[in-house]
């Protein structure tokens, strides 16, 4: 007998309407507009109206996405960190923290998003930046040297079907941390860079927050503090702070007190974080 072919159910959920653009504002803009191109009006007089006519409609796009964002923050719950991390540092402590994936991300704030008529997309780009590193030629000797790193760069757009839109780049190197392999290195830090710059775009808060969100498991005596911060450490906390600084969810002094708990910061990095703030205002 031939077998019973077994019978699938699709479970559909009915979509959220979307918000439409109310062009109520800039119709008598529209309607001045088609008098002039009964009149025959001159190209200047054409150009000066079509001008006005288009801030008309960028500035209800505006307000409109103001209008949704706000909405949005209002009914966003708060993204639950369900995933843990941990490392050794080169002092030999142990170092975890918990974090918010961007499944987790997304699957807070994707149904609100939708309510209001947002939506978010990524464009990715990556070049190779020359630095120095400190080589260790031999035990005791080391020498600075040129080094090829690759950057990449996720930038996050947040849009309203009205047409109005913002962004948020973040940047970072290659995830070289384990036994990755190039692709694995590139598709990791792809992942991080989009998480942290949709986080800091849509002002996301998770639970049980920190300013960088690690907290060591041993060595918490001072003495056992690092002279300063680990260089390391810093660049790997840096697209996280970049984006709590841009988005006004911590200060450059919350930043380098929660670094100085830990280990003093080094004037060139508290320099660097400072020219942070100062290129977002």
């Amino acid at each position: 007998m031939p077998a019973k072919k077994k019978e699938q159910t699709m479970i559909t959920r009915e979509a959220e309407p979307l918000v439409t653009p109310d062009a109520t504002t800039f119709t008598e803009i529209g309607q001045l507009l088609n008098r002039a191109l009964e009149k025959g009006s001159d190209i200047e007089t054409l150009e000066r109206v079509m001008t006005l006519y288009e801030q008309g409609q960028e500035g209800l796009a505006r307000q409109q996405f103001n209008h949704a964002f706000a909405a949005f923050q209002k009914a966003l719950p708060v993204v639950k960190k369900s995933k843990t991390a941990s490392f050794t540092t080169s002092k030999g402590c142990t170092m975890s923290y918990r974090y918010a994936s961007m499944d987790d991300v997304v699957q807070a704030v994707q149904p609100v998003l939708h309510k209001v008529g947002l939506s978010y997309w990524f464009e990715q780009s990556q070049q190779e930046v020359q630095k120095q590193k400190e080589v260790e030629l031999q035990p005791g000797i080391t020498e600075i040297r040129p080094v090829t790193v690759t950057v990449i760069s996720i930038t996050c757009h947040l849009g309203h079907v009205s047409g109005h839109s913002i962004s948020n780049t973040v940047s970072g190197p290659m995830d070289s941390s384990g036994k990755k392999n190039p692709i694995q290195q590139m598709s990791s830090a792809v992942t991080y860079l989009r998480r942290i710059a949709l986080v800091g775009i849509l002002g996301v808060a998770c639970t049980d927050e920190d300013v960088d969100g690690f907290s060591p498991d041993i060595k918490t005596e001072e003495e056992d503090k690092p002279s300063a911060y680990p260089d390391g450490d810093f660049q790997l906390n840096l697209p996280d702070w970049t984006a709590r600084i841009e988005s006004g969810r911590n200060t450059v002094q919350d930043i380098i007190i929660s670094m100085n708990s830990k280990a003093p910061a080094t004037p060139q990095q508290v320099k660097h974080l400072q020219s942070i703030y100062r290129k977002g205002h």
